[in-house]
């Protein structure tokens, strides 16, 4: 863990669902550990865009614990999805500078 409390993520998956019963959609997956219970993470798309198309930048955001917390190491589940046509090869997530490759889905 690092001293911000910003935790340790890791276990990164990202894949366009473009199968024809739904929309088109991109998925992004991961786990993020913290000292303590109660953080939160959410992806949000970076603004502004990055000039290569084909990479999908996205922020992470952490909410730290704004109540009382228990001393117990916790993982949460992180989940983002966008409805989307664009074909991504990989996603780019800041501020941990991780890159994900993007898995076709059909």
């Amino acid at each position: 863990m690092n001293a911000k409390g910003e935790g340790k993520c890791s276990d990164w998956k990202a894949w366009h669902d473009s199968q024809p019963i739904s929309p088109p959609k991109l998925f992004v997956t991961g786990k993020c550990t913290f000292p303590t219970s109660a953080y939160s993470v959410e992806l949000k798309p970076h603004i502004p865009p990055g000039i290569n198309p084909q990479i999908y930048i996205l922020d992470k955001v952490v909410h730290q614990p704004s109540g009382p917390v228990n001393d117990v190491i916790t993982t949460v589940e992180v989940r983002y999805e966008e409805q989307t046509k664009a074909h991504y090869t990989e996603v780019h997530i800041l501020p941990d500078d991780v890159h994900v490759p993007v898995e076709e889905v059909h």
